[in-house]
């Protein structure tokens, strides 16, 4: 009995040398980058499929959309898609081959999602599809390999605009903040600073706001991330005709000569809509609450603490 125990402990230990030993022994498969360019070096980068299309581009080291719309893009977007598209590899072993593998990846030109990188004098296309697994399978335009890729590319990086936008309409710090003139009706406040205080003045109140109002800390607050993630492109001509009677106009003077005006009426019974210097190509839709903190009377700017 010892020695059929003693044998078998010996035939366990030969297996599992001989599994170490072919494990190690065997050669690993090569990976290749998908783009092979530095991501340092991306100077545009096109992604579109058979509905919708749109580019993006580096300008002095920031990255902007300049298709469909010129807006500057969303970081929390395009800092992945440097991290775990354009820097990904694949193995070189194709998953399929030929027209018939070009139809059951759904790798067709009107089926995949295209993306094209350019930079440093090279254009790379490459076509992605998702079949609801864990990872993409994609080609390189013109070829019929295909090959996976550990990356989800088509739901992630989709060419739905507004995610792609920088969410950031309206940002700047205290110290640019020189007056703010807030137009409601037919009265006019005026906010101006003077170092590190704030002084209101309207057509019946003038004084000196305390540095603890929790009004002015919020109207300052709003005015350094005033974001949306909600844009209307060529607004129709009845939604424009509304900011000929704005409920609210906002002046903002700003230090080194700068000016900017915030026209917001309403858009439905929660949010409003607000146009930034009379730019009509495209409006903001914002919720009440952001509004609001333009809309508050001047005795509030009085009270000392924070219980409002």
């Amino acid at each position: 009995m010892k020695k059929n125990k003693l044998l078998l402990i010996v035939i366990l230990v030969i297996l599992a040398v001989l599994y170490v030993i072919l494990r190690l022994g065997r050669p690993e498969e090569k990976l290749r980058p998908v783009f092979g360019l530095d991501s340092l070096a991306v100077k545009s980068i096109e992604i579109f499929d058979a509905a919708d299309s749109l580019k993006l581009e580096k300008e002095k080291g920031v990255w902007f959309l300049t298709q469909p719309v010129h807006w500057q893009a969303d970081t929390l977007k395009v800092n992945p898609l440097s991290q775990k598209v354009l820097t990904a590899k694949y193995p070189l072993t194709p998953m399929g081959t030929g027209s018939e593998a070009i139809k059951r990846f759904s790798l067709q030109d009107k089926e995949a999602l295209h993306m094209v990188v350019s930079g440093n004098g090279k254009r790379i296309h490459v076509l992605f599809s998702n079949l609801g697994n864990p990872y993409d399978y994609f080609r390189f335009a013109g070829s019929d390999q295909i090959y996976q890729i550990k990356a989800k590319v088509v739901n992630t990086f989709t060419t739905d605009l507004p995610m792609w936008r920088s969410p950031h309409v309206v940002s700047y710090y205290e110290d640019e903040l020189l007056k703010i003139n807030i137009t409601r009706q037919n009265n006019t406040a005026t906010f101006t600073r003077k170092d590190f205080d704030w002084f209101y003045q309207d057509k019946r109140l003038n004084f000196q706001i305390p540095r603890n109002n929790i009004a002015m800390t919020k109207l300052v607050n709003i005015l350094s991330n005033l974001d949306t993630y909600v844009f209307v492109d060529k607004a129709k001509p009845e939604l424009l005709e509304k900011f000929k009677t704005p409920e609210i106009t906002v002046q903002l003077i700003l230090t080194e000569n700068r000016t900017q005006e915030l026209k917001f009426t309403k858009y439905d019974s929660t949010q409003y809509m607000m146009m930034v210097d009379n730019d009509p190509n495209v409006l903001f839709i914002v919720s009440t609450d952001t509004v609001y903190r333009f809309n508050r009377s001047g005795d509030v700017f009085k009270i000392k603490g924070y219980g409002i």
